[in-house]
């Protein structure tokens, strides 16, 4: 795929970021004068297997569907989908941040309140989604973008489940290890609650100093399926029993035992 000047009729302007699929430009509508980000993934296999490689590309449609349905503020807006002869691409709402990832690798620390913030805005988003009948699948802080203002923007439904989508199937393990609720590590059937189990393994992780659970892929599904966590209140002298509760709850083994909606959560 070679590096474009304009993609459809939006013109290129500069690569914000490269992942697993393909890059991430920032690029400009002319036509209404506005700035946005295009996310672009080759059409042809290279080095890859074909089948996959086909499966990747239809993932992406996947994800324009599922996203392209939200409209929230604390969700990336998408505003276009197209292919050209080289390339799949998403054309989105540019946000001016970074991710709560790179927040976290550059050992930026919240107080309790920011925390709370932080995860409302979270479960605001997941709300409307859920209501909407999409459930994301992979939330993660890599997937979680934070605006200069502080304002939270939930990106990249491309494993997203959509009530009408065959996609994917019981059976299928989908997701990131570390915020993967147990039915998602035993390929069971994926509702609300395993979004539900990924805010409270991020917000444990943000009030306590580090994740609910740790180690090589085989030791997290252990930890996930068996273990209870310490208390948050144990690592952070400063929560209360009663958020050990609340984290406990979002962190149970079975969906029945979790918040059963974002609202009850927040």
């Amino acid at each position: 795929m070679t590096d474009p000047e304009k993609i459809g009729k939006y013109e290129i302007e500069g690569v914000l970021g490269k992942g697993a699929m393909g890059y991430v430009y920032r690029g400009f509508d002319r036509a209404i004068s506005r700035a946005v980000a295009i996310k672009a993934i080759a059409k042809a296999a290279s080095g890859t297997d074909e089948v996959l490689h086909a499966h990747m590309v239809q993932r992406f449609r996947h994800e324009a569907q599922a996203a392209g349905r939200l409209v929230h503020p604390h969700i990336v807006q998408i505003y276009d989908y197209g292919e050209d002869e080289e390339r799949a691409y998403i054309v989105m709402e540019l946000v001016n941040g970074k991710t709560l990832a790179q927040h976290l690798e550059q050992e930026v620390s919240y107080d309790i309140r920011e925390v709370g913030e932080i995860i409302r805005q979270l479960l605001d988003a997941l709300q409307h989604a859920h209501a909407a009948g999409v459930v994301h699948r992979d939330i993660k802080p890599a997937n979680i973008l934070i605006n200069n203002d502080g304002n939270l923007k939930v990106s990249d439904f491309g494993i997203a489940r959509i009530e009408s989508s065959h996609l994917t199937h019981v059976g299928d393990v989908i997701g990131t290890p570390h915020y993967m609720a147990p039915e998602q590590f035993m390929g069971q059937d994926v509702g609300p609650q395993a979004d539900l189990f990924s805010v409270g393994v991020i917000a444990y992780e943000l009030l306590a100093g580090r994740r609910p659970f740790t180690g090589t892929a085989a030791v997290l599904m252990q930890q996930v399926l068996n273990l209870t966590p310490d208390d948050p209140s144990q690592l952070n002298p400063m929560l209360s029993p009663l958020m050990d509760r609340v984290l406990h709850t979002a962190l149970a083994k079975e969906p029945a035992d979790r918040f059963q909606n974002a609202r009850e959560f927040a």
